[in-house]
């Protein structure tokens, strides 16, 4: 189990305003975030991959991204 400790008051009553004590909707929100920064990395990975003239059928791309999303 990972554990993380704020210790930024103005985010810690940022999370407080939008969530209260609300654990599982922090925890919610984070894997959210989480999965966002993945998409983005992978997004500039695939634009890199694409500016080096590497390509591959757009088929094959849609199915890598639901099997690595859903």
């Amino acid at each position: 189990m990972l554990n993380i400790h704020i210790d930024n008051p103005d985010v810690e009553k940022s999370l407080k305003q939008t969530y209260g004590d609300d654990e599982q909707s922090i925890v919610n929100a984070f894997m959210e975030f989480v999965q966002q920064q993945r998409i983005k990395r992978d997004i500039g990975i695939s634009i890199q991959q694409l500016d080096n003239g590497e390509k591959i059928p757009l088929k094959n791309a849609m199915k890598q991204i639901r099997s690595k999303y859903e």
